[in-house]
Order: C-alpha cells, then structure tokens, then sequence
C-alpha cells in the first residue's frame, strides 16, 4: 500500500513537472482533505507561529523523524522546536507560504521557496526549493521527511 502511495505522489510529481497535471486539477478524496488540513495546522500554526501546544492534537506521541538535527516522538519535536519559535498570535496568511502542495492518501507534500546567499557571491541571494512532507494516519501526523542533512556542532564561544 504504501508502495503505491509513493507510486501516485511520484507520478502526480512527474505530471506536474511536465506540465500534465495542474495542481488544482488533483481532486482530493475527504480523507485528502483532513490530512492536508493536519499538515497545514503543524507547518502554519506549529512552525510559523509557533503554537506548540498543538502538537499534543496533531502529532503522534511516536512521530518519526527523519531530520537527522530533530530529536525523534512528539516530545522531542516540541523540545526541540520550542528553542527555535516563540507562540504569538496565529493569523490567517502564511509567513512563508507553500509554492507546492501534493497530497496522495496518507502523504503530504509541501514544496516552499527559500533564499540563501550565493556562495560564489556573497553579495547576491539566489531561489531554491525546500520540501517537508508529512504521513497522516488516524487524524495524527505519524512521520515527518525533509532534505536536511545534519548540523555542524556549535562553534565554542571565545
């Protein structure tokens, strides 16, 4: 099952890439609905404003991580998360909001577009995309991918 549910996001993917498919033309099932919806709560309501309570609702206590710098459970993500955001008031807009969203049965993707500086000048910024997708399984998010790669260790302060 999950073979084919990978097959579907990969083919939906490919589609859109090739400029088949056009994201609203991916009629999303209620099931869809509900777990678009859970993702939307964790990366606008969680992450971006910084309501970490929420966790408690939408993530289960066994949340699987594979961004290797998160430590794994629920209580891992919101220790982790609560250093890095601070809860003020929720609003309607996104702060950074997805250029990309894929959901197919229990996964959801959201593609974001992000800036760094260009490392060949420092002095320029460039586009990128960034993903994070989601498994959600019994109104919870269960599991949770992205493209991070480890942190270097904390430089020692002089």
């Amino acid at each position: 099952m999950k073979f084919l549910a990978s097959l579907t996001l990969g083919a939906a993917l490919l589609a859109l890439a090739c400029g088949l498919l056009k994201a609203q033309d991916l009629k999303l099932t209620p099931e869809e609905q509900k777990n678009q919806q859970i993702a939307f709560i964790e990366f606008h309501d969680m992450l971006q404003y910084g309501h970490l309570e929420l966790a408690e609702q939408y993530l289960a206590p066994g949340y699987i991580q594979h961004n290797p710098n998160v430590p794994q459970g629920r209580d891992g993500f919101v220790q982790y998360m609560s250093r890095l955001r601070k809860p003020e008031p929720i609003q309607a807009d996104w702060k950074t909001k997805p250029s990309l969203v894929i959901t197919s049965g229990d996964l959801v993707l959201l593609m974001f577009d992000r800036s760094a500086s260009d490392p060949a000048d420092p002095t320029r910024t460039y586009t990128y995309n960034g993903f994070d997708m989601v498994r959600v399984d019994g109104g919870r998010i269960q599991e949770h991918w992205d493209a991070a790669k480890k942190n270097p260790p904390a430089s020692p302060k002089p």
